[in-house]
This record gives C-alpha cells, sequence and structure tokens, in this order.
C-alpha cells in the first residue's frame, strides 16, 4: 500500500522540495552520558552552527549512542561535532559509522580467520547468543560452555578446585582459568569468560550483587580481564555483562591493551 501511495501525484505533489535529511551515529563505551552532555555543551562553544543539527542521545545496554540528523546545509557542522567528540573522547568512541560491537566483533574474527569459544556463569549463554546472531556465525564461533555450579567449572573447563576455594568463583583468576579451559576444550583462537553475581540473592560485603569478572584470551596467552560493579537488576547485570564481554573481545582482538 506504500508504494501504491507513494506512487500517486497527490502524495509527490505534498513532498515536493521536501528536505533530505542525513543520519550519522557515534557509539562510546565506558562513559556516562553525562559526560558526553558536558562535551556537547562545550561544542557549542567551538562550533558556531551547531544548532543545524539535531542531536539526541541515549544510553544502552551500557553503551552511550550520539544520534545526529541534519540537512545537506549542517554537514559541516556534523563534520566538525564528530571530529571535536572524537578529540575529546579517543579512548571510548569505538564507532563513528554507527556500528554495533556485535558487528565489529564479528568482523574481526573473520578478517584474522579464527574461531572464538566461550565461558559463561552468571550470563547463562547471553553472550553465546549475541555472537551467534548474526548470519554467518557459524563461520567464527566454535562453541561455549555454561558452567553455573563449581563443580561444572571444574569438570568441563578444568578450572582447578582449590583456585575457586581460595579466590572464589567470582574471581578474576577464574575467570582467567575459565578463558583458558574453553581455549583448550573447543580448541579455539579466543574465548571469553564472565563469572559475576546478578541476584538478587548472592551477594557478600566483599563481592555485592552487581559484582562481574571477565577475561578475553587468544591461544597465544593475551589477555584482557576486567573486575567491576555493575548496576542494575538481575536482567540489566546480566545485560551489560555481555557487553563488556564483548567490548573486552573486541580490545583483544584489535591488540589495543587493558580497557580505560
Amino acid at each position: 500500500m506504500w508504494e501504491q501511495a507513494t506512487a500517486t501525484g497527490a502524495f509527490r505533489a505534498a513532498v515536493q522540495g521536501a528536505t533530505d535529511y542525513q543520519q550519522a551515529m557515534l557509539r562510546l563505551f565506558g562513559i556516562p552520558e553525562s559526560e558526553i552532555a558536558v562535551t556537547l555543551r562545550a561544542a557549542e562553544e567551538r562550533i558556531g552552527d551547531l544548532d543545524e543539527l539535531e542531536i539526541t542521545t541515549c544510553l544502552r545496554r551500557g553503551e552511550v549512542e550520539v544520534v545526529v540528523r541534519y540537512e545537506p546545509s549542517g554537514e559541516r557542522a556534523w563534520s566538525e561535532l564528530g571530529d571535536f567528540i572524537a578529540e575529546r573522547h579517543p579512548d571510548t568512541l569505538f564507532s563513528s559509522d554507527g556500528s554495533t560491537v556485535d558487528l565489529q566483533v564479528a568482523g574481526l574474527l573473520a578478517r584474522k580467520g579464527w574461531k572464538v569459544a566461550t565461558a559463561e556463569s552468571c550470563t547463562g549463554g547471553l553472550i553465546a547468543a549475541r555472537l551467534t546472531e548474526g548470519p554467518g556465525a557459524s563461520e567464527y564461533v566454535v562453541g561455549g560452555a555454561v558452567t553455573y555450579a563449581d563443580e561444572a567449572k571444574v569438570a568441563l573447563l578444568g578450572v582447578p578446585a582449590e583456585l575457586i576455594r581460595e579466590h572464589g568463583a567470582v574471581s578474576p583468576e577464574v575467570a582467567e582459568a575459565m578463558a583458558a579451559g574453553a581455549l583448550e576444550r573447543f580448541g579455539a583462537n579466543a574465548a571469553i569468560a564472565i563469572t559475576g553475581i546478578a541476584g538478587p540473592g548472592g551477594g557478600t560485603e566483599e563481592k555485592p550483587v552487581g559484582t562481574v569478572c571477565w577475561c578475553a584470551m587468544d591461544a597465544d596467552g593475551a589477555t584482557v580481564t576486567r573486575a567491576v560493579r555493575l548496576p542494575g537488576d538481575r536482567a540489566e547485570i546480566r545485560d551489560r555483562s555481555t557487553t563488556v564481554g564483548m567490548h573486552l573481545l573486541r580490545r583483544l582482538l584489535r591488540d589495543e591493551g587493558p580497557p580505560p
């Protein structure tokens, strides 16, 4: 029906001379939305015709999206704004063309010809789901293990029981052992491991709900490990954990070193 409607003379007359709006998106990770607001206020002083741009920001899955819409006359202002944000946030801006971290990880794995494996506890297979969501995932995803119980970590991934007793199942040490086990068990080139406390119960004073540990590791032993406390309820913690995991995997594949 839409195609038929747009072909009518009445529709064409109504849209004659309509402006051709453009849209661009930047994605940042590891930065609060409030910091982008500060940057945009600074941009108002630096870029004279910033009012030609329609700018919206959104915090989604732990990432900040900056969406810019503009008419052809705003092309220069958009270019200056993009450069300004890149200049102020070189360590957190990971996408200047709107591409997602999932798409970037898939592209890096494909270009390297690498296979990836997953080892998950609190996320229960969610990061494996993200890695296999796109078409062609069978070319680079070899498999994964959901090792929720400590016994499963030991039996399926070869995590030493004494390591769990000494450091706890939610620890950088166990996350590294899980990643190493996934690499060996699946014969992968890279692995991402996640272990944490998603809640609402199970937290302690030392390791409260939201404490999550990750490790991205390649077959040569290069690792990117991180441990933080994530905000939110159980669903939010699990979802954000996968986002952090994807970014650590991206950094490992790009050889960028540890995250900020």
